[in-house]
Order: structure tokens, then sequence, then C-alpha cells
């Protein structure tokens, strides 16, 4: 593991502190990809706020934030995301959401 990858509990909580608003939290684990590759994958919580027709553009910014700012890129690790509103997880109720 990197030490890049030591820090990520931290920098993820900076960005979610950053992206407070939009964000309401965000998790992840690791795992493997489709195709067997080791992956990081990431589960945003967004306000109600984000949704309808603009919504895409906010998670594409997001996205971008979040592999500039954990600097994702530099990783071996592919970085994964999915989006969930609080309305929708108040419905699913799924433990691993933030």
């Amino acid at each position: 593991m990197t030490a890049q990858l030591t820090n990520l509990d931290e920098g993820v909580r900076e960005m979610a502190d950053k992206l407070r608003g939009e964000v309401l939290g965000i998790n992840y684990h690791f795992g493997y990809d489709w195709s067997g590759d080791p992956a990081i994958f990431f589960r945003v919580l967004l306000d109600d706020s984000v949704s309808g027709p603009a919504s895409g553009k906010v998670m594409l910014r997001i996205t971008d934030e979040l592999m500039d700012g954990l600097r994702l890129r530099e990783l071996e690790e592919m970085a994964y995301f999915r989006f969930r509103t609080q309305s929708e997880q108040d419905r699913l109720q799924e433990p691993e959401w933030p």
C-alpha cells in the first residue's frame, strides 16, 4: 500500500468537508473490478438538492474534484464512483452508504 493510501481516510474526510452542501458523506472500500484489477469503490451521498437535469454535471464535477483532491490518478487502483441522494438512501437503507 502506498503512503498516499494510508492518508486516504483523512483525505476523504477533508474532501467531504470541502464539498459540504452538495455532499453529505463519502464512503469507500477496496476490491477488484470486473476484470480482476484492484480498485477503490466510492459511494457519495448527495443532498436531495442535487437532482434534475443538472445533476449529471454536478456528479462529474464532484468526481473530478475527488480525483484531483485525493490524487487518485496517481494510484494503480482504478477509482469507481456511485452516487445516491439522501432520499434514495432513506428509502433503500443500505448500511454501507455514509
